[in-house]
C-alpha cells in the first residue's frame, strides 16, 4: 500500500453501505467512483493515474471479503464501470478474487468467458433476490 494510505473496515463499511442502498432498490448497479467516493478515496482512475493501482485491487478484495463476513450476499457484483468498453460491467479483479477468468478480457478462452459471465450473472441476481427481500423486511 502507498506510505499514508491504510484502508479501514469503517472506509469498506461505509462503501458496503452505499451498495446496500442499491441492491434494495432492485438490485441496481453501482459505479466504482460512487463506491470508492462513500468508502473516503480518489476516484479509481485517479488511483491508477496516481500510480496506485494496487490500491483499488485491495479496496475491492477487502470489500468482498467483508461482505462475506458480514454474511451478506456478494455485493461486489454490482459494482460496475459507468463508461468505456466494460460500461456496466464489473473490473477484471472481481473475476479475480471470485478464482475466474476474466468474461471481458478478449484473452479468455470462450468456455472460460461463458463461465466467468454465468457466474456474475448468478451473483447479480443473488443480490438483487437479496435486495427484494431486504426491502420487504423494512
Amino acid at each position: 500500500m502507498a506510505a499514508g494510505r491504510s484502508l479501514t473496515t469503517d472506509q469498506v463499511d461505509a462503501a458496503i453501505d452505499l451498495v446496500i442502498e442499491a441492491a434494495k432498490d432492485r438490485g441496481q448497479t453501482v459505479s466504482y467512483t460512487r463506491v470508492f467516493e462513500a468508502g473516503g478515496l480518489p476516484a479509481p482512475q485517479m488511483l491508477h493515474q496516481g500510480a496506485e493501482s494496487h490500491l483499488v485491487t485491495e479496496f475491492m478484495k477487502a470489500f468482498h471479503d467483508r461482505c462475506i463476513e458480514r454474511d451478506l450476499p456478494p455485493l461486489d457484483a454490482l459494482v460496475v464501470h459507468v463508461a468505456g468498453p466494460r460500461e456496466g460491467k464489473p473490473g477484471g479483479g472481481y473475476f479475480k478474487v471470485n478464482g475466474h477468468d476474466d468474461a471481458f478480457h478478449d484473452r479468455t478462452p470462450p468456455e472460460r468467458m461463458i463461465a466467468a459471465y454465468g457466474f456474475w450473472e448468478r451473483q447479480v441476481a443473488q443480490c438483487k433476490r437479496w435486495g427484494i427481500d431486504a426491502r420487504r423486511a423494512r
